[in-house]
């Protein structure tokens, strides 16, 4: 059994509202990071990131910043290329905690690894993710994508992926449970959709430590509101 750190997800349009400000104060106990989404920007804008991050810096939150590229599930319509400029331009101006860092079977494993480690001398924690909203590959896959993840190094291994059926639900759990004992990583496992919830609230005893969760709608299938999926990951931990 490991210990459950609970993200919540936030996508703001521009600078935090006031009603969104408030729900994080009414849920503040619930959440230990914040996770920042800005692909769903019309463009990466500096000012307008570091105006949001003043205002999270009120919360005794970690603060992760996230752009999702369309190839991974989210708003982001750029090239690789392009990416890497956002990431790099992130990295070496952090006010934050935390980053997430795309991985895909693709990528220039010298030059992301080269990447994940300027960030943590930086002093930010890296969550190398990988996301597949189509399937869920077969068990070995599963098993070989988080051990090709490892290699670069990250502070975190996150991976989600669709579920169709029970079984790909099961796969996923004893992949985060097999490579969480034999790595140094933290480990993150989701099975999206409702179909794959019972992740999200039993992170802990299959080896993950962190569940995202939502205060507002949801930005990703099966998420969960973050004070109700405090409540449930604590039901596992107590």
């Amino acid at each position: 059994m490991t210990h459950v750190d609970i993200a919540a997800t936030i996508a703001p349009e521009d600078k935090l509202s006031k009603t969104l400000l408030k729900d994080i104060k009414v849920n503040e106990e619930s959440i230990d990071i914040i996770e920042l989404r800005i692909d769903q920007w019309p463009s990466f804008n500096k000012a307008l990131l570091n105006e949001v991050i003043k205002q999270l810096k009120i919360f005794h939150l970690k603060i992760l910043v996230t752009y999702r590229t369309s190839v991974q599930g989210g708003k982001g319509a750029v090239n690789e290329q392009e990416y890497l400029n956002i990431l790099s331009e992130l990295i070496e101006c952090p006010q934050f905690d935390m980053i997430d860092i795309e991985w895909s079977s693709a990528v220039n494993i010298e030059k992301y690894t080269h990447l994940v480690q300027r960030a943590q001398q930086k002093g930010l924690e890296v969550v190398l993710s990988h996301h597949n909203f189509q399937e869920t590959p077969a068990l070995d896959e599963l098993k070989f994508i988080y051990f090709k993840m490892q290699k670069l190094n990250p502070d975190y291994l996150k991976l989600a992926v669709m579920p169709k059926s029970q079984e790909d639900v099961l796969h996923l759990l004893e992949a985060m449970s097999l490579t969480a004992k034999h790595t140094t990583c933290r480990i993150v496992g989701i099975s999206m959709s409702s179909l794959g919830k019972v992740s999200r609230i039993a992170q802990g005893v299959f080896g993950g430590t962190l569940s995202y969760g939502c205060i507002e709608e949801p930005q990703a299938p099966g998420q969960i509101h973050v004070s109700k999926l405090k409540s449930m990951v604590s039901f596992y931990e107590d």
